[in-house]
């Protein structure tokens, strides 16, 4: 969250169901940068780790959920994500694969990564046609992608 409260990431997060044009395409970078985040510890792996580091008192910079996750279980982690302010992204990423490149077996729906730096590049590398990125602060988008 920023100083006045408001999301780190706001054009990321959306609210209620995901439609279709709110799920990014991702690249090599963001399996890179998600594989970085978790070589250093810094990721919660999985539906219910993710949603209580949401609950928790120290709370995610990003999380990310695949798009491939029952519809139940996506609009839990963004309800969750829109009370309590953590920002959130919708990829178009089977649970197999993301649980394969987060070093687990079988299906993974979501994933909370807790550094706000490693969050920033993880969103920078998401790829959607008419996507705001986040700022770097330099006039850049930061989509390196």
């Amino acid at each position: 969250m920023t100083e006045d409260g408001g999301n780190a990431f706001p054009a990321i997060g959306v609210t209620g169901s995901p439609d279709p044009a709110s799920v990014h395409e991702v690249n090599e970078r963001f399996f890179g940068m998600l594989g970085m985040a978790r070589r250093a510890g810094k990721t919660l792996i999985g539906t219910e780790p993710a949603l209580t580091g949401v609950r928790g008192k120290n709370k995610p910079a990003l999380v990310v959920i695949s798009s491939f996750a029952s519809e139940n279980t996506k609009n839990k982690i963004i309800a969750k994500c829109d009370h309590y302010g953590v920002p959130f992204v919708v990829v178009d990423v089977d649970g197999e694969e993301l649980g394969r490149r987060l070093g687990k077996t079988g299906f993974v729906a979501a994933s909370a990564v807790l550094d706000p730096a490693l969050a920033k590049e993880i969103a920078n590398a998401c790829t959607c046609k008419g996507r705001k990125s986040p700022s770097d602060g330099d006039g850049s988008t930061g989509n390196r992608g």
